[in-house]
């Protein structure tokens, strides 16, 4: 599973991006748009072809879901801790962040999946993950009722390796949205990925 995470602030040719990066596959799409008011993020979602609906996470807006036919929300750290997931819409499917393996290990299974990060050193904010990345946290899960989606500083070079150490699914961001050529860099990836995934599967047979 491969995911993207919109750029908070809105950059050139970005819905043109997304499209195409929806077009060539990608799982899902995290609409991070916190500064947006209710009014453009109606207008975001209604510039995205109604058909990838339902790959469309609002991390924001959490209100507009059913307005805007939209059934993923994320909800963040702070929001997790300070909202009982028991007041959670059923028909809505929730996911979640976290820093560190041990508060992974304790989501429960109202949480579709949850951002482990930073993996490595982030790509767009500096410093971050320089001395906290989780890779060599990963043989620590014991949670396996959530998915878990590796986030931070992942790219073509080492998109592999979070799978490879037991994660889920990638996240990315800054490989996307720090570089002239996302969809490119996107592809790279996806197709890492594939021929990790079907040379696993030739061995296994």
């Amino acid at each position: 599973m491969i995911i993207a995470l919109t750029p908070e602030e809105t950059i050139h040719a970005e819905k043109a991006a997304i499209h195409t990066l929806l077009e060539k596959g990608l799982d899902i799409l995290h609409l991070r748009k916190y500064h947006f008011t209710d009014l453009q993020m109606a207008r975001y979602v209604e510039s995205i072809d109604p058909a990838y609906l339902e790959k469309l996470v609002l991390h924001s807006h959490p209100h507009l879901s059913a307005e805007l036919g939209i059934t993923r929300i994320h909800r963040n750290e702070w929001s997790r801790q300070h909202s009982p997931s028991n007041q959670m819409n059923a028909t809505i499917i929730c996911s979640t962040s976290v820093h560190d393996i041990a508060a992974f290990n304790k989501l429960d299974e109202c949480w579709a999946y949850a951002f482990l990060s930073p993996i490595f050193p982030s790509i767009s904010k500096k410093e971050y993950g320089r001395y906290n990345a989780q890779l060599n946290q990963l043989p620590k899960r014991v949670n396996f009722t959530v998915r878990l989606i590796a986030l931070g500083g992942i790219n073509q070079a080492n998109c592999l390796l979070p799978l490879q150490e037991g994660a889920d699914g990638i996240a990315l961001y800054g490989a996307l949205w720090q570089h002239p050529d996302p969809i490119q860099n996107f592809i790279a990836c996806q197709q890492k990925l594939w021929k990790n995934f079907n040379t696993y599967h030739k061995d296994k047979h």
